[in-house]
């Protein structure tokens, strides 16, 4: 005797994907934490490090004045909100208000470079830092 398993299966499958979604997405939710912040925070002054350096080996257009001072402007800003996180300042969540406004500035310069990978994911690093410290701050 032979079981048809497949369209259960299937079935089974799909629930299953709708319920891990829905779980993701509450989960991610109630994680945002000052501690996944400063996270984002370290790994987005990390990210926009490299892709200075990457700019500075490119030139032309990717050395240009308000490039690499958007991408030193968030590495900078990235950095103080992380220091100000670990050490739980009262000022942590004024600096995160800086860290999203650098965050932002550095995600338009960066997708202006349309066909460039590289730029393309700093901005995607920089949109998820400033979407996780916008988190903290609303909450106020």
């Amino acid at each position: 005797m032979k079981f048809k398993s497949a369209p259960l299966s299937a079935a089974l499958l799909a629930a299953s994907s709708i319920l891990a979604l829905t779980t993701f997405g509450q989960g991610a939710m109630a994680q945002t934490t000052p501690e996944i912040v400063k996270g984002n925070c370290d790994a987005c002054a990390a990210f926009c490090q490299k892709t200075l350096t990457y700019c500075n080996t490119k030139k032309g257009t990717y050395t240009k004045g308000t490039t690499a001072a958007a991408l030193k402007d968030c590495i900078n800003a990235c950095k103080s909100s992380s220091e100000y996180i670990s050490r739980g300042s009262v000022f942590q969540k004024r600096a995160m208000a800086l860290c999203i406004d650098a965050c932002n500035n550095c995600t338009k310069t960066c997708e202006s470079f349309k066909d460039d990978n590289n730029m393309k994911a700093c901005a995607n690093e920089c949109r998820k830092c400033a979407g996780n410290c916008q988190k903290i701050v609303g909450a106020s």
